[in-house]
């Protein structure tokens, strides 16, 4: 008995070795192919697959990688029809994957676009799943099919940063409330405390947003430090001089093309300027030195001076105006693919339980 034990502890086991030792050999392939900036995307989908192979059938965990990758690529296509170029998606295991827009949507309803993009493309991929398993008689592509379709629904729920979040922004924000409300039932009924965390930032920054500052600017902080080696500071005296801590430090700030926004914060008393990107567009307040270090112990040694960015986050007035028919046309968009997920969803549901329920297909 003994035997039989460890035995199937080291079957569990087995899946893990073998994915460690593939994400291994895939490193060294892509390096050896010079893949550049697509090699991470390759291997953290490559460690998604590797970790539902723990849990599932190497298929099943294939087919789910692939259906988060269709929403993904739904996104990305949306997004370059729109002239916005974005980074590859990056594969996070149980939490799906994401693209980041390297230029920020000029106004609600190319982001809508973008965001209507993925879950309208990963319906489709779920549907072609269902078609395959309806077609071949296999249990398995029902529960693919519903992975894929589950996905896609959730991702509608009108809560940030979830794809339907950026979609009622174009309807009408009071969606933002309902998603408020359904985004706890489904943090529920998902028994998720990660997906319940992000409901809870969402409700916050509502009532941050429209209830706390309403009317007034919200002022939001960075901060950062400066390093500077001891052998760059200018002047042969330093080391006896007293750096201040706790005053303005002179700055310029400016944005690019692509609407990012940059600040150079000068340290004049040791001759050093670190340009500082910011999230999102601001305007900035002030730029405060809070504490200065020096550094014996490292190497090299060090004068490090900790710094602290006031600014007032800039919302173009306009972004969220859209004419009638575009709000028509999303909000008829949006409803109709709510529909046809809750449909298909049912239907699946249906074909796998009349043949032993979602764990009993991954048997097969």
């Amino acid at each position: 008995m003994r035997r039989q034990t460890k035995q199937a502890r080291d079957d569990r086991w087995t899946p893990g070795a073998l994915g460690v030792f593939f994400l291994a050999r895939v490193k060294a392939l892509l390096k050896f192919l010079q893949l550049g900036k697509k090699s991470g995307a390759l291997l953290s989908m490559a460690a998604a697959t590797a970790v539902y192979t723990w849990f599932y059938q190497w298929e099943f965990a294939l087919g789910v990688t692939v259906m988060v990758l269709v929403h993904e690529l739904g996104h990305v296509a949306a997004a370059r029809h729109k002239g916005i170029p974005v980074t590859a998606p990056f594969f996070i295991p149980f939490l799906g994957a994401l693209i980041m827009l390297k230029r920020n949507p000029r106004d609600a309803e190319t982001e809508a676009y973008v965001a209507l993009g993925g879950p309208l493309v990963g319906t489709i991929g779920a549907i072609v799943a269902f078609l395959i398993g309806l077609a071949a008689d296999n249990p398995l592509f029902y529960a693919i099919a519903y992975i894929g379709f589950t996905i896609n629904l959730i991702n509608l729920l009108p809560i940030h940063p979830l794809d339907g979040g950026r979609i009622a922004s174009t309807v009408t924000r009071w969606l933002w409330v309902a998603g408020a409300a359904g985004g706890l039932f489904a943090a529920i009924h998902l028994r998720s405390v990660l997906f319940f965390v992000l409901w809870a930032l969402f409700v916050w920054d509502l009532f941050s947003k429209y209830v706390m500052h309403r009317g007034k600017p919200a002022d939001y902080s960075v901060w950062g430090k400066i390093e500077v080696p001891f052998g760059d500071i200018p002047g042969d005296r330093w080391m006896l001089q007293t750096f201040r801590e706790g005053g303005e430090l002179p700055f310029r700030t400016y944005s690019d093309l692509d609407g990012h926004q940059y600040i150079d914060i000068v340290w004049e008393e040791a001759g050093a300027v670190k340009t500082v990107k910011l999230l999102e567009q601001g305007l900035i307040r002030s730029v405060v030195g809070t504490k200065v270090e020096r550094r014996w112990q490292h190497t090299p040694k060090t004068l490090v001076l900790r710094y602290q960015i006031d600014y007032e986050p800039h919302e173009n007035a306009d972004y969220y105006t859209v004419p009638s028919r575009v709000r028509w046309k999303f909000g008829i968009g949006y409803g109709v693919l709510a529909v046809v997920l809750f449909v298909m969803l049912d239907i699946v549901e249906g074909l796998m339980a009349s043949q032993g329920g979602f764990f009993h297909a991954l048997r097969k």
